[in-house]
Protein backbone atom coordinates (compact mmCIF):
# COMPACT_ATOMS: atom_id res chain seq x y z
CA UNK A 1 0.00 0.00 0.00
CA UNK A 2 1.11 3.57 -0.70
CA UNK A 3 0.22 6.76 1.17
CA UNK A 4 1.25 10.39 0.99
CA UNK A 5 0.00 12.11 4.12
CA UNK A 6 0.14 15.89 4.26
CA UNK A 7 -1.52 18.75 6.05
CA UNK A 8 -1.90 21.18 3.18
CA UNK A 9 -1.96 19.20 -0.05
CA UNK A 10 0.73 19.42 -2.72
CA UNK A 11 2.30 22.61 -1.38
CA UNK A 12 5.88 22.46 -2.75
CA UNK A 13 8.07 20.75 -5.38
CA UNK A 14 9.33 18.03 -2.99
CA UNK A 15 5.81 16.87 -2.11
CA UNK A 16 4.83 17.05 -5.81
CA UNK A 17 7.82 14.85 -6.72
CA UNK A 18 6.93 12.34 -3.98
CA UNK A 19 3.36 12.07 -5.31
CA UNK A 20 4.56 11.51 -8.89
CA UNK A 21 6.93 8.78 -7.61
CA UNK A 22 4.06 7.05 -5.79
CA UNK A 23 1.74 7.26 -8.80
CA UNK A 24 4.40 6.14 -11.29
CA UNK A 25 3.16 8.65 -13.87
CA UNK A 26 2.31 12.36 -14.16
CA UNK A 27 -0.43 13.61 -11.85
CA UNK A 28 -2.54 14.75 -14.83
CA UNK A 29 -2.66 11.14 -16.07
CA UNK A 30 -3.62 9.71 -12.69
CA UNK A 31 -6.55 9.15 -10.42
CA UNK A 32 -5.75 9.62 -6.74
CA UNK A 33 -7.75 9.84 -3.54
CA UNK A 34 -7.36 12.97 -1.44
CA UNK A 35 -8.82 13.14 2.06
CA UNK A 36 -8.06 16.54 3.61
CA UNK A 37 -7.82 16.43 7.39
CA UNK A 38 -5.55 17.74 10.11
CA UNK A 39 -4.66 14.37 11.64
CA UNK A 40 -4.02 11.23 9.61
CA UNK A 41 -3.64 7.81 11.29
CA UNK A 42 -1.87 4.93 9.57
CA UNK A 43 -0.96 1.40 10.63
CA UNK A 44 2.21 1.32 12.67
CA UNK A 45 2.46 -1.94 14.55
CA UNK A 46 0.31 -4.61 16.20
CA UNK A 47 -3.45 -4.48 15.65
CA UNK A 48 -5.14 -1.28 16.89
CA UNK A 49 -1.78 0.55 17.31
CA UNK A 50 -1.26 3.65 15.16
CA UNK A 51 1.35 6.30 14.63
CA UNK A 52 -0.20 9.69 14.08
CA UNK A 53 0.63 12.57 11.83
CA UNK A 54 -0.21 15.79 13.61
CA UNK A 55 -1.27 18.93 11.79
CA UNK A 56 0.63 22.17 11.52
CA UNK A 57 3.49 23.20 13.78
CA UNK A 58 3.68 26.71 12.39
CA UNK A 59 2.12 28.54 15.36
CA UNK A 60 -0.57 29.96 13.09
CA UNK A 61 -2.77 32.57 14.75
CA UNK A 62 -5.91 30.85 13.45
CA UNK A 63 -4.84 27.53 15.01
CA UNK A 64 -3.46 28.33 18.49
CA UNK A 65 -3.81 24.75 19.78
CA UNK A 66 -1.31 23.41 17.24
CA UNK A 67 1.87 24.98 18.57
CA UNK A 68 4.86 22.65 18.84
CA UNK A 69 4.62 22.90 22.64
CA UNK A 70 1.00 21.70 22.59
CA UNK A 71 1.78 18.90 20.16
CA UNK A 72 4.68 17.81 22.39
CA UNK A 73 2.27 17.62 25.37
CA UNK A 74 -0.12 15.51 23.27
CA UNK A 75 2.70 13.20 22.14
CA UNK A 76 3.76 12.64 25.75
CA UNK A 77 0.46 10.85 26.33
CA UNK A 78 0.93 8.15 23.68
CA UNK A 79 3.31 5.20 23.58
CA UNK A 80 4.14 5.05 19.89
CA UNK A 81 6.21 7.40 17.72
CA UNK A 82 4.39 10.58 16.62
CA UNK A 83 5.25 13.10 13.92
CA UNK A 84 4.48 16.81 14.11
CA UNK A 85 4.52 18.31 10.60
CA UNK A 86 3.89 21.72 9.08
CA UNK A 87 2.13 22.59 5.80
CA UNK A 88 5.38 22.12 3.82
CA UNK A 89 5.89 18.53 5.00
CA UNK A 90 4.40 15.19 4.02
CA UNK A 91 4.86 11.60 5.12
CA UNK A 92 5.42 9.08 2.33
CA UNK A 93 4.59 5.46 3.21
CA UNK A 94 5.28 2.60 0.81
CA UNK A 95 4.65 -0.95 2.02
CA UNK A 96 5.20 0.06 5.65
CA UNK A 97 8.39 2.05 5.03
CA UNK A 98 8.09 5.67 6.13
CA UNK A 99 9.93 8.68 4.66
CA UNK A 100 9.58 12.35 5.63
CA UNK A 101 9.35 14.67 2.60
CA UNK A 102 9.85 18.26 3.71
CA UNK A 103 10.73 21.78 2.71
CA UNK A 104 9.45 22.95 6.09
CA UNK A 105 9.64 21.87 9.71
CA UNK A 106 8.84 18.58 11.39
CA UNK A 107 9.70 16.68 14.54
CA UNK A 108 9.59 13.03 15.52
CA UNK A 109 8.57 12.26 19.09
CA UNK A 110 9.76 8.75 19.91
CA UNK A 111 7.97 6.47 22.33
CA UNK A 112 10.85 6.90 24.80
CA UNK A 113 10.58 10.70 24.67
CA UNK A 114 6.81 10.65 25.02
CA UNK A 115 6.34 7.96 27.69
Amino acid sequence: MKFLLCSSGISNPSIHKALVELLGKPIAESDALCIPTGVQPFPGGPSHVYRFISGTTSNREDMPDTSLANIEKWAAGIRVPAYAIDDQTAIKVVDGTLEVVSEGHWKLFTANESS
